[in-house]
């Protein structure tokens, strides 16, 4: 589907949309909602549950390793069903187990290559989740799923409750610090990546807070702003709250939303609203959004709660929800926000209007602005997730939890009783992922015993010799 620089939305996304809006609980139709505005929400894949990791806090099953690898028309399949729900330019996770890690340990890296590349065909902008080991230790293979796949975001999770990782053994682990050499080697991936290949590519790290990291996130985002390039490769850090699901292994002190976020502000020495922006229930998420500059440490909040910056935002998804960065290329992306603001010229009162707001409240400089300029300061986004706990979700639900999962913003396209449905995260770790994987392994079994005993019938009947009668 070709969208027109003049009409930068298509119909399709534009009535998905509004169909998702007008499914939203009433009170949450808010001016910075971004379900309905700016995207219908974020879908994702169920690939290969494999990963060779056994991490403290992980949200699949105990049965995930011993699923079979997905074939590739179900892998297209289910990036089709995705597609009619998400709308052109629509964000999808490649995600299952650790993708990268299940295709290159099976033998068929190329598949993966091939799933990004189709995922793009088709409209969608696909974001690849990993740990990142395997891409760490064959670089030549993110520069194939980068040229050939198409990959232009990478989300690396990276935290002190993972296990597996070579030369960072999760007992000696204390503090996130030292993982910081693990992450300036991926920095440096990425940006050799980008260098070899010509691309684009961007990351974003995740990382789960638990009883034993609490004390040390704030280490990861002073590690974020100590280097441009740092900042450059990774536009967002998103905190994920423990949840009680899959394998996970929770401490007697469960971390909550509020301690992460407020760690957070402690370490930047500022209050950051937790409703900036609304993705679907105040309840599952929190954002920021940020401008550093490493040589001083200096920071600006561009996320306040004055009505000032509070409009600017507002306007922003009013005129360019659904907009985003989706064109092909970075001066088609740009000439489509360009068009919208031509179509929408009051977009510039608004920006100096927020401008002035930094200017006279977040501490904006000219020299400031000068290092964002010539790339000395970058911005930066700062994400918190909450995740619901097995036990929310089972039996009879609160209204309160059915309200979190009509509003979800992160739901992939999931088969179930023969019709393709828009199922949250939450719920598919707590009651689904299990039985479907059971059930795929149940299938393989009987399938690999209906080869055998065909083998064995095959076997007898070559076996068997005629013996001609002796004149």
């Amino acid at each position: 589907m070709k969208l027109s620089l003049f009409d930068p939305v298509s119909a399709e996304t534009r009535r998905l949309l509004t169909e998702r809006w007008e499914d939203l609980p009433q009170h949450l139709r808010q001016h910075n909602q971004t379900v309905g505005k700016h995207w219908v929400q974020c879908g994702y894949t169920l690939g290969p549950s494999y990963c060779s990791f056994g991490c403290s806090h992980c949200y699949l099953p105990g049965n995930a390793n011993r699923v079979p690898l997905v074939p590739l028309q179900d892998m297209k399949v289910q990036i089709d069903a995705n597609r009619v729900m998400l709308g052109e330019g629509g964000s999808i996770q490649i995600t299952g187990g650790d993708v990268v890690d299940a295709y290159w340990r099976a033998g068929k890296s190329s598949e993966l290559t091939e799933i990004l590349a189709y995922a793009n065909a088709v409209g969608l902008v696909p974001m690849l989740m990993t740990h990142g080991q395997t891409l760490l230790q064959n670089p030549d293979y993110l520069e194939e799923l980068v040229v050939k796949g198409g990959l232009r975001k990478l989300s690396l999770h990276i935290d002190i409750t993972q296990a597996g990782r070579n030369d960072y053994p999760i007992k000696s682990l204390k503090s996130e610090s030292q993982l910081n050499p693990l992450r300036d080697e991926f920095v440096r991936l990425v940006l050799d990546c980008r260098k070899k290949t010509g691309h684009q590519l961007r990351a974003a790290q995740t990382v789960t807070v638990t009883e034993a990291n609490i004390d040390s996130v704030s280490d990861i985002i002073g590690w974020l702003i100590s280097k441009p390039e740092n900042m450059e490769v990774c536009r967002t850090i998103s905190f994920q709250t423990e949840a009680q699901t899959g394998r996970s292994r929770c401490g007697k002190q469960k971390i909550t939303p509020a301690q992460t976020w407020q760690s957070i502000c402690d370490k930047l020495d500022m209050k950051l609203p937790r409703d900036h922006l609304l993705f679907g229930h105040p309840d599952c998420s929190s954002t920021a959004t940020l401008i550093a500059r490493s040589c001083d440490r200096k920071i600006v909040r561009l996320s306040g709660e004055m009505p000032s910056a509070r409009k600017f935002w507002s306007a922003l998804l009013t005129h360019y929800g659904g907009v985003g960065a989706r064109g092909r290329s970075g001066a088609h992306a740009w000439a489509r926000k360009l068009a919208v603001l031509a179509m929408h010229p009051s977009m510039m009162i608004h920006f100096f209007a927020f401008a002035a707001h930094l200017f006279k409240h977040e501490k904006l400089t000219l020299g400031m602005l000068w290092s964002c300029l010539t790339g000395r300061a970058k911005g930066f986004n700062i994400v918190m997730h909450n995740f619901m706990d097995d036990h929310q979700l089972s039996g009879e639900q609160s209204p309160r939890v059915k309200e979190r999962l009509k509003a979800c913003s992160f739901r992939g396209a999931v088969k179930q009783d023969g019709e393709w449905k828009a199922v949250p995260m939450c719920q598919m770790n707590a009651s689904l992922r299990q039985d479907l994987y059971q059930t795929k392994i149940d299938r393989h079994r009987h399938q690999s015993a209906v080869r055998v005993a065909e083998n064995r019938v095959s076997t007898k009947r070559t076996s068997i010799r005629v013996v001609e009668p002796v004149n």
